[in-house]
């Protein structure tokens, strides 16, 4: 797959990398639809935080969800995701007063690298959110 890759400061490049796998029973693979640069990207891309060697980037994303782990259970292929940043369980306590980002057990998406054709989402039922869809029906 395409993903996009910083190698240093200003220098970002799209490059062949390995399509994502289910590694935790847990996990999602998504087929991105639409990505963004979050302003937390541009930290990096300036200079102001430093790089560390050739990495993915991104973790701003929407996409179809084209697998699943075994302990998935509120998600299946075809459905439309809105996912967050960090990954997160949805069932901890901090989690469940609302504060997903700060999960006991929460992952970080950008060490995956969302800018890309294909994202592995960890702690997928409690990170991606599925859109309500309208078929037509023929």
């Amino acid at each position: 797959m395409r993903g996009a890759v910083m190698y240093a400061p200003g220098d970002v490049r799209v490059e062949e990398r390995d399509d994502p796998k289910i590694v935790e029973p847990a996990d999602a693979i998504l087929r991105l639809s639409a990505t963004c640069v979050c302003g937390s990207d541009l930290w990096p891309y300036r200079g102001i935080e430093s790089v560390e060697g050739p990495s993915p980037i991104g973790h701003e994303y929407v996409g179809i969800v084209e697998e699943v782990g075994s302990q998935i259970r509120n998600l299946m292929p075809g459905q439309f995701v809105v996912g967050s940043f960090f990954a997160s369980d949805n069932t901890c306590p901090i989690c469940q007063a609302g504060y997903q980002s700060s999960c006991l057990h929460r992952e970080p998406i950008g060490a995956n690298g969302a800018q890309a054709e294909y994202l592995r989402v960890p702690l997928a039922d409690g990170t991606l959110v599925a859109t309500r869809t309208s078929r037509r029906r023929t």
